[in-house]
């Protein structure tokens, strides 16, 4: 086996799994082992010699989620459990003793955790139940050891760890998961049981999370990864366990509830925590954990008209404290006249909220004022500047700006009009006016 694994290792891919070249490799270890045929010593030397192909890819491929490297030894793994469980007459031909195949099982276990270690993968998880529901008087604690060591690899640091696949990281897993198991707890003849717990010299940190930079709290948010070698991007969600052998290049966030986000992932491959993305939640929008499908997002644009469920709506969307005074004692009150300008400020409330703008509710009270100033004779020169100032800036905007930006404006267009025309008519002078002059 550690033969077979030794030279496997120095193989550059997936292919050594391959039928036609591992049994070739086979035939000719075994031609150079056995002299005189030896029915019982060629089933060892063949199994032997398929756990080791698979423990050399748990080594090579440590870490890296390889589904081809897992794929190989998922079909090893079965083929071993089925000599175990089989009683046909094909099965126990080909069956070895059972000591060689209970290791052999181990190991193979062992090898498929390697290289999806802290994926939690299903498939994965699975073949390990089948492998350790059976429990009799004959199962020793080694093999106890082995498939529980499995489980623990492919849940490694509750999914936001890996092992390394570096020389230093190898010796180490080859240390701790050399293929000798033990017959009991105190059993160190073989392999000293205390180097059983060097893996975690090789265990590096490799999720990758998102952090609400107002709430400082962990979120969850759709990414989208581009491969060096790929056109059609990887597609996930944070967090995100970044394996070994990543081959990431960019990462940008494909969600509408926060700023988008683009970053250079191309040194993701190398040894180290991974950078934390900061992200800033947009107004109007909730968190995935708090609104999985968007429908308290939805029904937020659209307005709310009783008191209590808009201010709690404020409250809960926005964090401003401008904003929420200026919902609780400008959009409501007891008296019915003031329904239009409620109605006004209902309406700014909701747009400075939804485009994070709350700066400009006094401006937008001075804009009301003077449209509705229409009993005043006169409007100072000051105001008269503003105004063109703010018409001028509304239309070199909407001529440079993009359409997509276009309808995020320091005024909204109705009050810029409004306001305008307000101007214009104050410039009329009746004809009785200009005849006394």
């Amino acid at each position: 086996m550690k033969r077979a694994a030794t030279r496997a290792m120095a193989m550059s891919d997936v292919e050594q799994m391959d039928d036609d070249r591992t049994n070739a490799e086979r035939d000719d270890e075994v031609k150079k082992e056995i002299t005189d045929f030896d029915p019982q010593a060629v089933r060892q030397a063949n199994a032997f010699i398929i756990t080791g192909a698979c423990f050399s890819l748990g080594l090579k491929y440590a870490g890296s989620a390889n589904r081809a490297a897992a794929s190989a030894i998922i079909e090893r793994a079965l083929w071993f459990l089925e000599l175990r469980d089989n009683k046909d007459t094909v099965t126990l031909t080909q069956r070895p003793d059972n000591s060689t195949l209970i290791t052999c099982l181990c190991t193979a276990a062992i090898s498929l955790a390697m290289v999806m270690a802290g994926t939690g993968d299903l498939d994965s998880f699975r073949l390990f139940r089948a492998l350790r529901w059976k429990c009799d008087d004959g199962t020793l604690y080694g093999t106890h050891m082995a498939f529980g060591a499995a489980v623990g690899l492919l849940f490694l640091g509750g999914g936001k760890c890996t092992l390394g696949s570096r020389s230093e990281d190898v010796a180490m897993l080859i240390a701790a998961f050399y293929p000798h198991f033990p017959v009991l707890s105190s059993d160190n003849q073989y392999h000293l049981q205390a180097l059983r717990h060097l893996y975690v010299l090789a265990v590096h940190e490799r999720i990758l999370e998102a952090v609400d930079v107002d709430s400082n709290e962990k979120v969850c948010i759709p990414i989208e990864l581009s491969l060096a070698n790929s056109h059609e991007p990887l597609q996930a969600s944070t967090p995100f366990l970044v394996a070994n052998d990543s081959e990431f290049v960019e990462l940008r966030s494909k969600s509408d509830r926060y700023y988008p986000i683009i970053i250079n992932a191309a040194d993701w491959n190398t040894r180290g925590n991974l950078t934390t993305l900061f992200v800033k939640q947009k107004a109007g929008h909730l968190s995935y954990l708090q609104d999985p499908n968007g429908l308290r997002s939805l029904s937020m644009q659209t307005g709310i008209a009783n008191r209590e469920s808009f201010l709690k709506s404020i409250n809960l969307f926005s964090n401003d404290a401008m904003l929420t005074s200026f919902a609780k004692y400008f959009c409501f009150s007891s008296f019915d006249d003031d329904e239009p300008f409620e109605r006004f400020c209902s309406d700014i409330t909701h747009e400075c909220m939804k485009e994070e703008k709350s700066e400009i509710l006094p401006m937008y009270l001075k804009i009301v004022r003077l449209i509705e100033s229409k009993g005043a004779k006169r409007i100072s020169v000051e105001n008269v500047w503003d105004a063109k100032l703010l018409r001028t800036y509304t239309e070199t905007r909407e001529r440079i700006v993009e359409k997509s930006a276009a309808s995020l404006n320091l005024v909204n267009r109705e009050s810029t009009a409004l306001l305008c025309e307000r101007i214009d008519d104050s410039f009329d002078i009746s004809e009785s006016t200009m005849l006394s002059l």
